[in-house]
């Protein structure tokens, strides 16, 4: 596979491995985003040992990690009799190595928990030039690495959490029109490896249609899958996360669609899946105290998890009894009302860029609802989103106006995006700022 995009975490490893003394990386990041491939990259052309964790024994583990340093280090009948002996070799031995790389890091944990305890007794008493690397996908056993109650709590040098690659990277996966590209990351999100299983030779529902709607469809039952890596008893998630996809986001609607009668007994779940980074609590940007707002509503933050909840999950008797049409049918009649709700995000990341803006985000209140709303310095600025086969009108910049009447403060520009241009009667208006999604040019700024 091509190594795309992720220009700045290459720059920093390297530097990380460039480094003279000892260092301790830790990576983590959900399981399918690229933290390996990553690694890999960065290492070409250095000596080291990278060991991937597995769901075995200890003693099988260690007998791995005895061969891997021995193939390594070009030294023959090497058998370490415990994890101790095993890393301190290792450690003593940086003037032959570069790096040491525990890749699945939650496996070898899990199968020796000793282990946290005596690597934090060689960072603080070993001397070695070793770079040092932790790698995980158990986003919530990372989490609790980096907590105070961890033995290799503050011996990390450098931390980081690889996130799926922004839409603008999409280019270097796919060679397809804007247009076509945002459908695509509707469904599949940033994920390198599920970007990579695209045809683009084949329409967005061809391409849903052989990876999700088929018995040994790669896609089909993903969700479930990670979600099985992560939680004993996913039951009650896959109901929240449900309920979320039909557009049930506020904590009291979600427990009483999923049977609770009292929304408190739900906020552990809600939590873990915020830890998780599959879930996120949007408040209105004017909110002064966003933590404690009960204005909160719940997104699915990731995108493949979004789609797969709202077309997939409901469907999937349909799926395994291969009845495509009924699923189809849905995904004909709601994926372009889904894809909108993505184009508002990918537009706000656009203007915060292209805008220098302090901040952006949604407004709501009991009366009106705003797609877009942003502050730079003392200024506010408010906008619609429309990705629909139609010019935005006249009627639509009144309507906007109007809502800006309503807020407590003075609105300096008005925002227009739109995928398929403008009134022209748009361009006259001195406030407005109207940007346009091309199929060939991206987001095109065409008045300001």
């Amino acid at each position: 596979m091509p190594f795309y995009d992720r220009k700045k975490e290459t720059r920093l490893f390297n530097d990380f491995f460039n480094a003279e003394d000892f260092k301790l990386f830790i990576l983590y990041g959900r399981r399918r985003v690229g933290k390996t491939f990553l690694l890999k990259h960065c290492i070409q052309n250095r000596k080291g040992i990278f060991f991937s964790g597995r769901q075995i024994s200890s003693e099988l583990l260690l007998d791995f990690f005895s061969q891997e340093v021995s193939a390594i280090m070009n030294i023959t009948g090497i058998h370490f009799k415990h994890w101790e002996e095993a890393f301190d070799f290792v450690f003593s031995n940086s003037d032959r190595i570069n790096y040491l790389i525990l890749d699945e890091f939650q496996y070898m944990v899990e199968a020796a928990p000793e282990i946290p305890s005596v690597l934090q007794t060689l960072i603080d008493h070993k001397e070695t030039n070793l770079k040092f690397v932790l790698c995980g996908s158990s986003i919530s056993f990372m989490h609790g690495l980096l907590s105070y109650n961890n033995p290799l709590y503050g011996r990390k040098n450098n931390y980081l959490k690889l996130q799926p690659v922004k839409f603008p990277a999409l280019r270097e996966f796919l060679s397809v029109d804007f247009h076509s590209l945002l459908e695509f990351y509707s469904v599949f999100g940033g994920i390198p490896l599920y970007l990579e299983m695209i045809d683009p030779g084949k329409t967005l529902f061809e391409n849903i249609q052989s990876l999700f709607l088929t018995v040994a469809s790669p896609l089909k039952e993903e969700p479930l899958f990670l979600l099985s890596q992560e939680l004993r008893e996913p039951r009650v998630y896959l109901s929240i996360l449900e309920a979320i996809s039909f557009g049930y986001n506020r904590s009291g609607e979600i427990a009483s669609k999923i049977g609770y009668t009292d929304s408190r007994k739900i906020q552990p779940y809600l939590d873990t899946l915020k830890t998780l980074d599959l879930i996120k609590k949007e408040v209105p940007i004017t909110e002064k105290n966003p933590q404690r707002s009960r204005k909160g509503i719940y997104k699915i933050k990731d995108q493949l998890f979004a789609f797969w909840f709202r077309f997939i999950y409901p469907n999937l008797h349909f799926i395994d009894n291969e009845q495509l049409p009924k699923v189809m049918g849905d995904l004909e009649k709601n994926i372009n009302q889904f894809s909108s709700f993505v184009f508002e995000e990918v537009s706000h990341d656009f203007l915060l860029k292209a805008f220098q803006l302090d901040k952006i985000g949604h407004y709501w209140n009991k009366d009106i609802e705003i797609d877009i709303m942003a502050q730079k310095d003392d200024k506010w600025v408010i906008g619609e989103c429309k990705w629909r086969n139609k010019k935005i009108g006249y009627n639509e910049y009144s309507q906007l106006v109007q809502k800006g009447l309503q807020l407590p403060f003075p609105i300096e520009k008005h925002i227009l995006i739109s995928k398929s241009g403008f009134d022209k009667r748009l361009y006259d208006i001195e406030s407005v700022i109207l940007v346009e999604f091309s199929k060939e040019k991206d987001f095109v700024i065409v008045k300001e």
